[in-house]
């Protein structure tokens, strides 16, 4: 009897990983009982290099990017959980403590059609889908962070999703019912829309994905004075080919508000609520090659663009508006260790700030 539970759990275990994948955090699995897992990222940045202007003032100082630990597992007969904290004082809310990323619940019996309730990562796009550790740069887009937050800023929601594939099938697809206000709130309304995500991908051949993702939601209006219930609408495009060492990708999302909208925020960061009409599109292209010394150099180029309107005839472009470059190396001298130093040159318009960064962060995983 205690073979045969045995043997369930570790079938079991080649279904969890399927889920853990969606949250972009993927832990390795482990064939028996608890799997404990985590990494650090501690890195040194320097911040709006050559920066006259007050505002964008240059800084240099040593800093945590994640530090996170968490565990998953199944219990037999066809059911498994993840949890997982963030730890660093960067990222939290409140700056202190640490706290809750991700925990669910997952029912694994059928290959394409696993379930998990709980919290979790927006399956949305391809960067954000990839794992936290496994990012080929530093930071994720700039636009990819800001039209996937939730309305408290973090890229994380409290629902329901249905999921099913993997990197190694021909065709994947996530589909989530969420609170759509993220990790912080808990939305009360019984007759509130909810959040809707979806996203497929198919593998036409070996090392070429395609993708489309696209989430709508509608919540109680943020800001003070506007009666109409917020809209949130965002779809996206994606692609990526590996072939040997190479590796070529590329995103795009448009995301349109009604009502009130938030802007900022994306891992942490602080939203700003403004009230009227945004139209944001983003893109990112990036092109990497791992040398057999384990020497992997990046380059990515990415665009954003907002148009907003506060109920005036005559939409207004935002500060948003600009291109991004960054440079970068990574070095792997284990499977366990990364070491990235990433060059991010900014391009503002119509006027260019001095807000260039250098970073430096070496990663373990345990």
């Amino acid at each position: 009897m205690k073979k045969v539970i045995m043997m369930i759990s570790m079938a079991g275990l080649l279904c969890l990983p399927n889920l853990v994948e969606a949250q972009g955090c993927a832990a390795p699995s482990s064939d028996e009982g608890v799997t404990i897992w985590g990494y650090l990222q501690p890195e040194f940045a320097m911040k709006n290099m050559g920066g006259t202007d007050p505002n964008t003032e240059a800084t240099a100082a040593f800093q945590f990017r994640r530090m996170r630990i968490g565990a998953m597992g199944n219990i037999p007969y066809d059911f498994g959980y993840y949890v997982l904290l963030e730890t660093s004082h960067f990222l939290t809310p409140d700056k202190t403590g640490a706290w809750i990323l991700d925990a669910f619940v997952t029912y694994n019996r059928f290959k394409y059609a696993t379930m998990a309730l709980g919290s979790f990562k927006i399956p949305f796009g391809r960067e954000l889908s990839m794992p936290c550790h496994g990012l080929y740069t530093i930071n994720r887009s700039n636009f990819v962070d800001e039209l996937t937050a939730s309305l408290d800023g973090f890229n994380r929601d409290l629902g329901f999703m249905l999921l099913g594939g993997n990197d190694s099938t021909f065709f994947t697809y996530r589909l989530a019912l969420t609170n759509g206000k993220g990790l912080s709130a808990v939305d009360n309304d019984l007759y509130n829309t909810y959040a809707v995500t979806a996203r497929a991908t198919i593998q036409p051949l070996p090392g070429f994905y395609l993708g489309a993702s696209a989430r709508y939601g509608e919540n109680p209006p943020e800001a003070e004075g506007v009666e109409d219930k917020d809209d949130r609408v965002r779809y996206g495009f994606d692609a990526q080919y590996s072939f040997k060492n190479f590796t070529v990708l590329g995103e795009y999302i448009h995301g349109k508000d009604e009502g009130s909208y938030t802007e900022g925020g994306g891992c942490g960061g602080d939203p700003v609520t403004k009230v009227g009409t945004n139209n944001a599109d983003g893109f990112y292209l990036m092109a990497l090659y791992r040398t057999n010394s384990n020497f992997e150099p990046v380059y990515k180029i990415e665009r954003y663009e907002t148009v907003r309107s506060d109920g005036g005839d005559v939409p207004v472009k935002d500060e948003n508006l600009g291109t991004c470059q960054t440079f970068g190396l990574n070095y792997y001298p284990n499977d366990w260790t990364r070491l990235q130093l990433n060059y991010i040159y900014r391009v503002e318009e119509p006027k260019e700030v001095d807000n260039d960064m250098l970073l430096l962060q070496v990663q373990v995983r345990f």
